[in-house]
Formats: C-alpha cells, structure tokens, sequence
C-alpha cells in the first residue's frame, strides 16, 4: 500500500512539471493554416496538429502555450478574449 502511495505521489509531482514552461502574452496574429501564433512582445509558438487550438484565438486575445520541460514540444494551448478589442 505504501508503495502506490508512494508511486502515485511521485507521478503527481512529475505530472505537474511537465508543462512548467509556458509562452504567455497577446496575439499579434494567428496564422491558422500555418498553426502559427505571433505574439506582440515578438515570440512566435507553432502549433502541432495533434494539439488543439481555441476557435476564438485571434489578433487582440490574450493566449498561453504550454510546452513540456521534458521534451521542449507544445502541448496545449488557451486563450481569452481581451474586453474592448
């Protein structure tokens, strides 16, 4: 019984760094064909095709691009819109 406790609590802990790194700010453009986000502050994120992508992700949303600290790839993305634009 130990041991699962044990094993469970050491996949949470490595479960919850796997996505610590994060490209975060608004959107500048958003090319979907290409699956490319352009931020304003001038990083740039492509998207692969098996990661979702939030259908109000546009120019002028606010968007955050998990990337794995293991493998350095995109593994989800979200987004809001920003009141007033």
């Amino acid at each position: 019984m130990i041991r699962i406790i044990a094993s469970a609590a050491a996949l949470a802990l490595v479960s919850g760094s796997a996505f610590a790194a994060s490209i975060s700010g608004s959107v500048a453009s958003y090319d979907a064909q290409a699956r490319t986000i352009h931020f304003e502050n001038g990083e740039t994120a492509s998207i692969p095709v098996h990661v979702a992508v939030p259908a109000d992700l546009a120019a002028g949303s606010h968007a955050t691009v998990q990337i794995n600290d293991n493998t350095g790839l995109i593994g989800a993305v979200f987004s809001r819109t920003l009141l007033g634009s």
